[in-house]
């Protein structure tokens, strides 16, 4: 079943909200403040990308949090990963910046969000920026979260 997103035309099996909070049934995760990005595995003969966050160690961190977080996205048509910017420190590569959509047009200036009952253009794809701004670009079939706990 998918859920009802405001993103593009992907069928997800979750829904982000307010740039950082990935829901899906009874969870609402924080990927900004409680999650460490930890990596990314891109398959060329299988079309595939796979993002993995490991739950922070900070003490702000609410007991009983899952332990980890994966987002794959398959039937994979476009990866791109923007560079980060040099003069940010390296830890801030693991920190989520916003999760939302990507332009190259003229308008566009990096990551951005849709307003409430707007629809997403279904050519852009979706963009997961860091606070390193280092940044990931993906257009896929599908995405499906699965949360560990």
């Amino acid at each position: 079943m998918s859920v009802s997103s405001p993103f593009d035309d992907m069928y997800r099996d979750f829904s982000i909200a307010d740039g950082i909070y990935l829901m899906q049934g009874a969870y609402e995760l924080d990927l900004h403040n409680c999650f460490e990005f930890h990596s990314l595995d891109y398959s060329v003969k299988n079309r595939t990308l796979s993002l993995q966050w490991k739950t922070s160690d900070g003490d702000w961190v609410a007991d009983g949090m899952p332990h980890s977080v994966a987002i794959e996205f398959k039937e994979v048509s476009e990866f791109r990963f923007l560079p980060r910017d040099a003069d940010i420190p390296f830890t801030e590569d693991d920190c989520l910046e916003t999760f939302g959509f990507w332009s190259d047009e003229d308008w566009a200036t990096g990551v951005f969000l849709v307003g409430t009952g707007q629809e997403p253009d279904p050519a852009w794809p979706t963009a997961i920026e860091f606070t390193s701004g280092a940044t990931i670009i993906v257009q896929a079939t599908s995405a499906h979260a699965l949360i560990e706990k």
